[in-house]
């Protein structure tokens, strides 16, 4: 699938903002010998994050790590099995995600799927030039209700419940996502809104909001 006026030259950029640096090497490192993480891509949005490291955001990153991360997503008649990447922020404070369509980045100093507290977060491109639409695409049809499953490593299948859909303006993503405190939910994030083919990006991202099942 060639480019068109919605599958620009490139995937868009997704800026975190953060100044986790330091945690999000530490944390890269716990986990590439089990999963190696892609090199610094464009990304998918703006995602504003922490503004610097703190106890809490290591402790957070700490207890990431010590569950089993999650290695695909899948929505029952919406969204095939997506195969997920650990990610964090670039030393220019974008989000690592895959460069491919068909893969997905887990926000890695957030929650881990299953776990009691915070936001598993997973996003991805929407499309790019040399691949076409990805996966992602499928959230901008997916209905309320649908469940969604989130396969760990272990083997553990996490499922959640679709409740809300939202768009933001890139540079007004809620910093909420990153986090690994608050109420257990999953976050589905990819672009959504007017391709600017200059600047080579999307106006919006698109987020889904989940609720844990049982």
């Amino acid at each position: 699938m060639g480019a068109s006026p919605r599958h620009g030259p490139g995937p868009d950029r997704v800026l975190v903002r953060t100044g986790l640096a330091a945690v999000a090497t530490a944390v890269v490192a716990y986990l590439f010998p089990f999963f190696p993480v892609p090199g610094r891509a464009p990304d998918v949005g703006t995602l504003p994050g922490p503004a610097a490291a703190t106890p809490a955001a290591t402790s957070g990153a700490a207890r990431a790590a010590a569950h089993s991360p999650p290695v695909s997503l899948t929505i029952p008649g919406h969204l095939r099995s997506t195969p997920v990447d650990p990610v964090t922020a670039d030393p220019d404070g974008a989000m690592a995600v895959p460069k491919s369509p068909d893969r997905l980045g887990w926000w890695a100093l957030g929650a881990p799927p299953g776990a009691a507290h915070g936001t598993v977060l997973l996003a991805g491109h929407l499309d790019s030039a040399d691949e076409g639409a990805g996966p992602l695409e499928a959230l901008h049809d997916v209905p309320m209700g649908t469940r969604a499953q989130v396969t760990a490593a272990d083997g553990t299948r996490h499922t959640y419940r679709i409740v809300a859909r939202r768009t933001h303006p890139k540079s007004a993503l809620p910093s909420g996502l990153f986090t690994s405190g608050g109420t257990p939910r999953l976050a589905l994030v990819t672009c959504a809104g007017d391709f600017d083919p200059d600047a080579h990006a999307y106006a919006d991202n698109l987020v889904l909001y989940g609720e844990p099942v049982g």
